[in-house]
């Protein structure tokens, strides 16, 4: 009797024994890298020491896992074996049950070789700086037809029968810095700031009754738009934005006439804000792992009519003005055609000859062409 129970005892010890082996022995994975490297950790954190580094394609085993980790163990080229965390974004699974896979022996240690680090990131995300530069082409309007209407105002009371055609602003340049705080793997959020500049020099250049005449306007425009916006890639290679912009923006004149050594000019500088909106979609192609060229075209909405600053009136003979006050757009009746102006005045426009006087409206609104570096970490 004694027998039969000692044999039980250790026949049933045996059979737990089996047990746990081919429990263990099931739980054990084959996973494979599907990314260009695959960081082994010393721990399961993001932030834990590289042990090792395995190339796309090789498989390892898989002892368990832990959260987003895999616990895997490898033999090395030298026949040491490690063991390591993996995260789950760098693999897949590829079977169960098998045995130890070797360490390729073309992969070294990770102090020994220099690799570009993979996009591996907090649960595999990754915050993401843009610095940009492009082209905005853009309508000011009011600035531009001022500039026209004082040019053909003087030609015509100059008696030169002369009629000039001016280009006008529209093409300012654009340089932009944002960041972008992943809220998942397709979309971001980000802030940032966009400053854009330009102006517009036109001359005009006659001779009347013996005397060098000359007519010279330049409309200028700068404004920073700091934004909030939204980035959502439905693939590598694309994605779609959209954002809200504060503009602050600062708006310059200069009206200058000349004959021989006699002039007199005016000059403006006046300030205004207001809030807008743009949208916009990219391309982007990959130059390393943390590094991309992108290209955006990018629609943005912008009007301001709060202008407020000081217009300056200067000539030849020493006289200096000034005046503060808003920005105002009107036309001016003479002999029955009517010419644009744009300055600044302590009030509105009441003078003889002025028509339909009100605040200036700027349309900072347009397309624009952008390109530069993505970078992320």
């Amino acid at each position: 009797m004694r027998r039969l129970v000692f044999f039980m005892i250790i026949s049933l010890i045996f059979l737990w024994c089996l047990a746990l082996t081919v429990n263990g022995q099931a739980q054990k994975l084959r996973l494979r890298v599907v990314t260009e490297q695959a960081n082994i950790r010393l721990k399961p954190d993001i932030g834990s020491e590289m042990i090792w580094q395995v190339r796309q394609g090789t498989e390892v085993e898989a002892e368990r896992k832990e959260g987003e980790w895999y616990l895997v163990a490898l033999e090395k080229p030298d026949g040491s074996r490690i063991r390591g965390y993996v995260h789950e974004s760098l693999v897949e699974v590829v079977a169960s049950g098998l045995k130890p896979v070797t360490a390729s022996p073309e992969v070294k240690p990770f102090r020994e070789v220099e690799v570009r680090p993979e996009r591996e990131k907090r649960a595999g995300l990754d915050y993401l700086v843009t610095l940009s530069g492009g082209g905005q082409y853009l309508s000011p309007a009011d600035l531009n037809r001022a500039a026209q209407g004082v040019t053909d105002y003087y030609l015509t009371d100059l008696g030169t029968g002369k009629k000039a055609s001016l280009n006008g602003l529209h093409l300012v340049w654009c340089y932009g810095l944002d960041f972008f705080y992943p809220l998942s793997r397709q979309v971001y959020l980000g802030l940032g700031f966009e400053y854009l500049q330009g102006a517009k020099e036109s001359t005009v250049s006659f001779t009347l009754d013996g005397s060098d005449y000359g007519l010279l306007t330049r409309p200028g425009l700068r404004n920073v738009a700091l934004r909030v916006s939204l980035i959502y890639q439905p693939a590598d290679i694309f994605y779609l934005r959209a954002g809200l912009e504060t503009n602050l923006a600062r708006l310059s004149y200069l009206y200058r006439i000349e004959q021989g050594d006699s002039w007199m000019e005016w000059r403006g500088q006046a300030d205004g804000f207001n809030l807008g909106w743009m949208e916009a979609a990219g391309v982007q192609l990959p130059i390393a792992s943390w590094l991309q060229l992108y290209v955006e075209g990018t629609y943005r909405y912008a009007r301001i009519r709060n202008f407020e600053g000081t217009n300056y009136y200067l000539d030849s003979d020493g006289l200096e003005r000034t005046e503060k006050g808003k920005l105002y757009y009107w036309t001016v009746n003479s002999d029955g055609k009517y010419y644009p102006a744009l300055f600044i005045r302590d009030r509105l426009p009441t003078d003889p000859g002025v028509t339909a006087p009100r605040t200036a409206d700027i349309n900072l609104s347009g397309f624009s062409l952008r390109a530069g570096l993505r970078l992320s970490f």
